[in-house]
């Protein structure tokens, strides 16, 4: 460090080097902090939100919903037959259709809307201030996308066509809570 001549005495030095030790830690102390966090928050395997994450943010949002009294749309979606892809293929090939999943879903969505994996091949889209028409145009959008969706095997066996079953729910009109929403939305997906 420059400066007066003769202004770095060891006693100066000793106490910036102290300084910036405190400060390098703390600096690493933030960044494990949001390491944590994103970890708290985010699926490993797809990079979608977490279940956990998605409902919490699903409460604050129909919290303004009803506030401002606009809808909120919920598309609950479950891969067709996924078990038997891990069961023919193996969970590696299995990871590989959730994580192209992911990327699909996620391209067909607008920013404003947020997807998460809601558990095993179980995934959710929360569309706020969309009406059922709009829900529906962009489950079907995502539907189209994941038909067109090409996944290799790694292996000789092709891969089966991968598809998705959707189902809307949207508030206030099918509940007005998010368990009422997520139930709505699970049994339209049957």
């Amino acid at each position: 460090v420059d400066g007066i001549k003769n202004f770095w005495t060891p006693e100066r030095e000793s106490l910036l080097e102290s300084y910036l030790s405190g400060a390098a830690t703390a600096l690493s102390n933030l960044r494990l902090l949001e390491s944590t966090k994103q970890q708290a928050n985010v699926d490993e395997l797809t990079g979608l939100y977490n279940r956990r994450f998605v409902e919490e943010y699903t409460r604050k949002l129909l919290a303004m919903a009803r506030r401002q009294g606009h809808p909120l749309g919920i598309i609950m979606m479950d891969l067709d037959h996924f078990k038997e892809v891990n069961d023919v293929y193996g969970h590696e090939v299995g990871d590989r259709v959730l994580r192209q999943f992911a990327k699909t879903v996620t391209h067909a969505l607008r920013e404003a809307n947020v997807a998460a994996r809601f558990g095993g091949e179980e995934f959710v889209v929360v569309l706020p201030e969309t009406l059922p028409q709009g829900c529906m145009l962009v489950a079907e959008r995502i539907r189209k996308a994941v038909e067109r969706m090409v996944v290799p095997s790694g292996t000789e066996k092709p891969l089966p066509q991968v598809t998705v079953s959707l189902g809307i729910a949207v508030y206030p009109e099918h509940g007005s809570g998010l368990e009422e929403l997520l139930q709505a939305s699970d049994k339209a997906l049957y």
